[in-house]
């Protein structure tokens, strides 16, 4: 007599149903709207949690007004990147105070992880394609030994990659999306949301960059007037002449998130710099640092008037500083406000805020921490950046981080000074990028119609890369 089987997808079903029913018993008397209004207040890690809870949940979260209103409630935290050769792995770490309670013997697992793509996906992704067909081929190409201790005796599958053709540099992240570019020469690529895991690859420039040095420099914000995310593209054009690249201009080339082409802007001829960091988008306008010789100032683009032009900076800041400075001064935006954080002296942090957008005059300074106390001993000075993490109406609170693996959070008011290091990586520097993670599918901010969205959970996202490790911790030291 044979057995009858039974469906496991079937009884699974029926377990999750008991199970919603015993621990759920009150959400289904909850009307829909005071379910959202509770789910918009939980910390990002949560909500994808609760995503997975059933299926009334993950219809709710999915929706683009739920995701909308969720990353406008949501605070800054930070990504982490490895500094392998061809590193696509992010680490969420999630900036709220309450996270930086833990103690010395407990490990925090990092987490979620979001991957980028690679440059060359499409190649990737055929080449697995066809492989894959070929099973005995395909495991001759990418399949090698894990020497993980988890995964000890398994065969993993890898996809053999190059750091010149496949690793993206990080330019700038605008409301949960990050701009990627070539390392080699710095123009942007590709737009992409890490959580969601879709991105699009820009048009390919039409600048004429024959017999010239070009040296690209990128940046990537949104203008709300027009509703519009925009990409701008800046080249620093050399020529050459009796033997010697000489500079000629600034070439400016933008592109609206969604169309096929970029357009030359003209530029100032006055306007020059050796090289542009910390793109930042405040008020419907691009800024960076601008370096020049062994001077910096703050250099702006508004996407209205397309104007590339000066910035008003904080007085005596950007002079206290030179291109050589072992610990950088940045620039970031908080809540709508552009900020200057100035390590100007080994034993502080200083926070400049600009209270009325463009007014050089309203440039504050509004706290400075001593960052000289440390009991430990253990935090190399004069390295690394430094975030706020709090609204500056609601105290001084800044995470800063250092080389050997080490985060120093200072909150004179509450925690005083303590020293995180992250465990599970062989490397001792981490790339680390200020970002607010969103559910906003990429679809919903393109203007263009036949635009190619692509995602990273394909095929690509099953196969490792060669020295990629998967977990990382944050424990108190």
């Amino acid at each position: 007599m044979k057995r009858k089987k039974i469906s496991i997808a079937a009884a699974r079903t029926k377990v999750d149903e008991a199970e919603s029913r015993e621990l759920c018993p009150y959400f289904d008397n909850l009307p829909s709207h005071l379910t959202a209004h509770i789910l918009l207040r939980l910390p990002f890690k949560s909500v994808l949690i609760c995503k997975s809870v059933c299926k009334v949940w993950k219809t709710m979260i999915s929706e683009s007004q739920f995701a909308k209103l969720h990353f406008e409630r949501s605070p800054i935290s930070l990504m982490i990147r490895t500094r392998h050769r061809v590193s696509r792995t992010l680490y969420l770490l999630e900036c709220e105070p309450d996270k930086f309670e833990i103690g010395s013997n407990n490990h925090v697992k990092l987490a979620p992880i979001f991957k980028l793509p690679l440059r060359s996906f499409r190649d990737k992704r055929d080449q697995i394609n066809i492989e894959s067909k070929r099973p005995f081929r395909a495991a001759r190409l990418v399949s090698g030994k894990n020497n993980d201790n988890s995964d000890r005796g398994r065969q993993s599958l890898y996809i053999d990659c190059n750091r010149d053709i496949d690793k993206f540099d990080i330019v700038n992240s605008c409301n949960g999306l990050l701009c990627l570019s070539d390392p080699s020469f710095g123009n942007p690529i590709v737009i992409c949301n890490p959580v969601t895991g879709e991105f699009i690859r820009l048009p390919e420039s039409t600048t004429n960059r024959t017999r010239v040095r070009m040296q690209g420099q990128a940046g990537f914000g949104f203008q709300p007037k027009t509703n519009e995310y925009k990409v701008i593209s800046v080249w620093i054009r050399h020529v050459k002449q009796a033997n010697q690249w000489v500079f000629e201009r600034v070439i400016l080339e933008i592109n609206t998130l969604g169309t096929t082409s970029w357009r030359n802007v003209e530029v100032d001829p006055q306007i020059s710099f050796s090289s542009l960091k910390y793109p930042t988008c405040v008020n419907g306008a691009l800024h960076w640092i601008r370096f020049e010789d062994e001077q910096r100032s703050i250099l702006v683009f508004c996407f209205e008037s397309e104007r590339l032009q000066s910035f008003p900076s904080p007085p005596h800041v950007f002079g206290n500083h030179n291109v050589y400075c072992s610990r950088p001064i940045s620039m970031g935006e908080l809540k709508g406000f552009l900020y200057i954080c100035d390590p100007t002296f080994i034993s502080n942090v200083s926070m400049w805020v600009m209270n009325e957008y463009g007014i050089g005059e309203s440039w504050t300074k509004i706290y400075n921490i001593d960052t000289s106390f440390n009991p430990l001993d253990r935090v190399p000075r004069g390295y690394g950046l430094s975030w706020p993490i709090k609204h500056f109406e609601e105290g001084a609170a800044i995470l800063s981080y250092h080389s050997f693996n080490c985060f120093t959070y200072y909150e004179p008011e509450k925690y005083g000074f303590k020293v995180f290091r992250i465990h599970g990586s062989r490397k001792n520097y981490f790339e680390v990028i200020q970002h607010i993670p969103s559910l906003i599918s990429l679809k919903d901010v393109l203007k263009g119609v036949n635009i190619e969205v692509l995602n990273i959970h394909s095929r690509c996202a099953k196969f490792k890369l060669r020295g990629e490790k998967e977990v990382l911790s944050l424990s108190q030291v």
